[in-house]
């Protein structure tokens, strides 16, 4: 390990829920809606409950070598050269993932709140402070999720209850009219995100105490999972089947927001919610580059890469696809398509340490 710092389960806990709650929050709605209807918020429900096997099994991994990351240990996995290339696989992903999450943060930006602004100087301003945070280290991401995320959760909760005047419930029944296949073709999409789970082993080392792991991390994957339900169930009670027409639905769901004459237009308030979370989720894939990339090339100083790769990151979300419509084809294809085959490495990765345990490689701790 390059990096010595702690952090404590909760704040663990806080970084893992940055990984998918705050993307989905904006975009779950109309992912899973063009095939599940007026069911698209069943979509994430149907997701968790096949992707926790995937978060369990990078859990157990990383529990089998506690003191190691997953750069490390992927070498007592597969050997020596085929773990090297599998530590190359880990921290391209953090690296990869960075640079798409920071272009959906730019559109929606750009999109929504700064039209005027060249999306290359909305993108540059986070990814600089991200940059910074990084190089702070684990210790001071792990206080940043504990003091930002905490707020974001309380605020879209008071955004939901807001809502409710505006509530039409019909819009969701009936539930599952043409079955269950829509909302499970629609959580096919949602199951892909879990990929990101992969880069757990980066940061269970640095846990303070590693016996309280698993049951944060099920809280985690439980608070994901009413996230993106709830997000998804107040669009649909507010638009029906029209939500997943809309670009950001939960934007629309926050403008309906209003009391009296004097608390109206309070779309920005979304910010309070969004941009803290996406910065932690930026923070939290810069950080599994950097550190896999020091540990990878033996650097003992990681701090050196976080400006570089931070800057690599900027110019790569934004190389080969110019436009907003491109890129959202991208996500729906290629991007899709990646996230399955890293899902795929890392039960590979699982099952070998896995079998190699029951003929007694080592032995588990």
């Amino acid at each position: 390990m390059v990096e010595k710092g702690k952090i404590s389960p909760g704040q663990f806990a806080l970084l893992l829920y940055s990984l998918t709650a705050y993307d989905g929050l904006l975009l779950i709605p109309k992912i899973t809606g063009e095939a599940a209807g007026r069911d698209l918020w069943l979509s994430p429900i149907w997701a968790h409950l096949v992707g926790v096997s995937f978060v369990l099994a990078m859990l157990w991994l990383s529990r089998m070598f506690p003191k190691e990351t997953s750069i490390a240990y992927s070498k007592r996995v597969f050997g020596k050269l085929a773990g090297k290339l599998a530590g190359i696989v880990i921290l391209f992903y953090g690296f990869y993932l960075t640079s798409v999450v920071l272009r959906i943060y730019s559109n929606f930006i750009s999109s929504v709140f700064l039209e005027s602004t060249p999306s290359f100087i909305i993108a540059g301003g986070i990814m600089f402070l991200v940059s910074y945070a990084v190089r702070g280290g684990g210790e001071v991401l792990g206080r940043l999720a504990q003091l930002f995320l905490p707020v974001t959760i309380v605020v879209f909760v008071l955004l939901t209850i807001l809502t409710i005047p505006e509530w039409n419930v019909s819009n969701a029944l009936p539930i599952m009219g043409k079955g269950m296949a829509p909302s499970l073709k629609g959580a096919i999409v949602p199951i892909t995100w879990f990929s990101g789970y992969l880069l757990l082993g980066m940061y269970f080392p640095l846990l303070s105490n590693q016996r309280k792991a698993k049951l944060f991390v099920l809280i985690v994957w439980l608070g994901e999972m009413v996230t993106l339900a709830m997000s998804g169930l107040v669009s649909v009670f507010l638009f029906g089947e029209y939500a997943s027409t809309l670009n950001y639905p939960f934007v629309e769901v926050v403008r309906y927001i209003g009391l009296g004459d004097f608390f109206q237009h309070i779309d920005a308030l979304l910010l309070a919610v969004w941009l803290p979370g996406t910065f932690i989720e930026l923070t939290t894939y810069l950080y599994a580059a950097v550190t896999g990339m020091a540990e990878w090339t033996g650097l003992k100083d990681y701090r050196a890469l976080a400006f570089p790769l931070g800057f690599l990151a900027l110019v790569v979300s934004f190389w080969g696809i110019s436009s907003d419509v491109d890129f959202d084809r991208y996500l729906a294809t290629s991007h899709i398509f990646l996230d399955s085959t890293f899902i795929a490495f890392g039960l590979i990765l699982f099952l070998t340490a896995w079998i190699r345990s029951k003929l007694g490689a080592w032995k588990a701790k």
